[in-house]
Order: structure tokens, then C-alpha cells, then sequence
């Protein structure tokens, strides 16, 4: 969705909470400091409530999510997705994912660890590693990488899966949307999250 408002700015909201048994709704208390401003991209849970649930990711890596006022936003209509749109490295918090088009199919191959931004686990040598590699043609706006979404709409399990891992990967405007199986790497490492092209390092 696309933020749409005369206003300047659309602050993220609070839900409910002892202090603020009220939230959310549109008064000074409930807002957050966290704002987007007109023209600014988000994801958001399908919703009739007046406040939907949104994640929106700087250019930087920055990753937001909270409440929003559903009069401020706008659905945008999904678009064809070209070979090239999905072109690019990748970027969340501890995971990179790089993606290649040849012919009709899309190349992955993506890195991702587990304790890297802990000092006290990378000074002990604790940090997990795991690897995401395949190509697959896409789909509409959705990439399946180690399983056959013809068999199945499920990612299978580690043990279901050529090589372990599986990953779905969906194209949402400036956003790579990854969920896997839990299978591509060791101990609490996952490829899973919303990433943007080109964040962060």
C-alpha cells in the first residue's frame, strides 16, 4: 500500500495497553514517533479494522512495524513483475540475498547467520551460517526455490526437502518478501523477513 494523505506525515500508532486502554485510535497519546509521509510504501495485513498492522523498511534497513490509520493508505494494484524487477542484492539484518535472471528463470544465492550482531556470541565463535542457493522461474510475483508448488502450497519440511531447505520468495513493489522452512542453514538461522534492495552495509 502507498501512503496517501494531505498531511505532512502519518505517525504509527499504539494498541492497546494499561497505560493506554484507548489505543489505538487518532489521539495525541496513541502516537508513536515512528511516522511515513506521502508517497512512502508499506506492507499491511489484510484488515477492515480502522487501524491496520504495517512494516515499512528505510533505505537504510531500517525496519518498522506498527499500527496505521487505514484512512491514510492507499492499495496499490499488483503489477506484472519483469524479469529484471527481481534483479539485485537483497538486504535484512543478518541475511543477504542476491538475485540473477538467465533466460526465464531467476538465480538465487543468499547468505544469513544467527548471532553476528553479538558481540559476546561472535567472541565466542557462536554464529551460525546458512546458505540459500537455487533458481526457479517466477511465478506471477512468487519464486519457489527447493520444492514444487505444483505438489504443494506448503513449504515442506527439512526432512521433506531436496537438500533440507525451501523458500518462498514474493516481489511486493520495493519490497523481497522471504519465508523459508527453517532448513537452510544451522541453529536459529532462517532466511525469513522483508527485505529491500541494496540496504544497510
Amino acid at each position: 500500500m502507498r501512503i496517501e494523505s494531505k498531511a505532512p506525515k502519518v505517525n504509527f500508532v499504539s494498541g492497546p495497553s494499561k497505560k493506554a486502554l484507548n489505543c489505538p485510535s487518532s489521539e495525541p497519546a496513541c502516537r508513536l514517533k515512528a511516522f511515513l509521509t506521502p508517497g512512502d510504501e508499506a506492507l499491511i495485513e489484510a484488515s477492515d479494522a480502522p487501524f491496520v498492522c504495517a512494516t515499512y523498511v528505510s533505505a537504510r534497513g531500517t525496519e518498522t512495524t506498527g499500527l496505521l490509520p487505514r484512512e491514510a493508505i492507499q492499495p496499490v494494484a499488483p503489477e506484472a513483475v519483469a524479469r529484471a524487477k527481481w534483479e539485485g542484492e537483497w538486504r535484512r539484518a543478518e541475511a543477504k540475498i542476491v538475485l540473477k535472471s538467465r533466460g526465464d528463470v531467476v538465480k538465487v544465492s543468499g547468505s544469513a547467520t544467527y548471532g553476528a550482531e553479538d558481540p559476546e556470541r561472535v567472541k565466542r565463535g557462536a554464529v551460525n551460517l546458512g546458505e540459500l542457493d537455487g533458481e526457479a522461474k517466477p511465478r506471477g510475483n512468487t519464486l519457489a526455490i527447493g520444492y514444487d508448488p505444483d505438489r504443494s502450497a506448503d513449504l515442506p519440511t527439512p526432512e521433506a526437502a531436496k537438500d533440507s531447505c525451501a523458500a518462498r520468495l514474493s516481489l511486493f513493489g520495493r519490497y523481497l518478501v522471504v519465508e523459508d522452512n527453517l532448513g537452510c542453514g544451522g541453529m536459529n538461522v532462517s532466511f525469513s523477513g522483508v527485505y529491500v534492495r541494496g540496504a544497510g552495509k
